[in-house]
C-alpha cells in the first residue's frame, strides 16, 4: 500500500542519520568529516577523528542532510519500551523527556540501587526490594521523627497511599560544620509529570513550640 511505501521509505532515510558510535540519530546541526561521514553532537566530542574513515573531524556543515532530516520522521529513543510515535526532529528531544514509556530509575534516595524500567512496575520493585519502606494510607499523615537527634545524616523514607496513587515521601536531616542540623524534603508521586500536576501537597514541620509549613507540586 502506499501507506506501507511511506514507512519503508522513512525507516530507510533514518537509517541514513544513524551515528557510527552510539546508534543515536545525528540531527542538525549535522557536521561531517572531509570525506562525507557523519556522526552525532555527542559522540563527536569525545572523539579525535572520523570513526568511519579515520580521517580529520572537519567542522564541515552538511546542508543537504539537513534538509532531509527537516522532511524526516524519528521514532522516540523509548520504543524499545513500547513508544510508537514518530517525529520531527525539532519536537524529538521535548517529546522524549516526558515520553510516558521511558525508563524510570528507582525513586528511592542514594545511589545504592541500580534498577529502571516502566513506570507500571515500579510499586512493584519498591514492594520487592525495598519492604523496610512502609506505606500509611490516607490524604493526612503524620510521621514522628524518633531518631531525630542522632548526629550525622539520616534518611526517612515513606510510602503514602490516597486517591488512587502512591506518593514518596522522603525526610533527609544533614548534619553541618557548625553544628547546626539542615532539613530536606520532597514528595514524589509515582507517575507521569502529567498526572503530578493534578496533586499539591503541604508538609508540616513541628517542633520545640515552632511550625514550618510548606507547598508545592509533587
Amino acid at each position: 500500500s502506499a501507506g506501507g511505501g511511506d514507512a519503508g521509505m522513512s525507516a530507510d532515510l533514518t537509517s541514513l542519520f544513524e551515528c557510527p558510535v552510539c546508534f543515536d540519530y545525528v540531527l542538525p546541526p549535522i557536521l561531517q568529516c572531509s570525506s562525507g561521514h557523519l556522526v552525532c553532537v555527542s559522540c563527536r566530542s569525545k572523539l579525535t577523528c572520523c570513526p568511519t574513515c579515520r580521517g580529520p573531524l572537519a567542522n564541515i556543515r552538511n546542508l543537504a542532510m539537513e534538509k532531509v532530516a527537516s522532511n524526516v520522521k524519528f521514532p522516540c529513543k523509548h520504543s524499545g519500551y513500547g513508544c510508537t510515535a514518530s517525529l520531527v526532529y525539532t519536537e524529538k528531544t521535548e517529546h522524549e523527556e516526558t515520553c510516558e514509556c521511558r525508563p524510570y530509575l528507582c525513586p528511592c534516595p542514594g545511589a545504592s540501587c541500580k534498577w529502571q524500567g516502566p513506570l507500571d512496575l515500579v510499586m512493584q520493585h519498591l514492594m520487592m526490594s525495598h519492604k523496610s519502606i512502609t506505606t500509611l494510607q490516607g490524604e493526612d499523615i503524620v510521621f514522628l521523627a524518633t531518631d531525630i537527634n542522632l548526629p550525622g545524616a539520616v534518611d526517612w523514607v515513606m510510602m503514602q497511599s490516597c486517591f488512587g496513587h502512591h506518593f514518596m515521601l522522603v525526610l533527609e536531616k544533614q548534619e553541618k560544620y557548625d553544628g547546626h542540623q539542615q532539613f530536606f524534603a520532597i514528595v514524589q508521586l509515582i507517575g507521569s509529570r502529567k498526572e503530578a500536576e493534578n496533586f499539591v501537597y503541604r508538609l508540616e514541620l513541628n517542633g520545640n513550640r515552632r511550625r514550618l509549613t510548606w507547598e508545592a507540586m509533587p
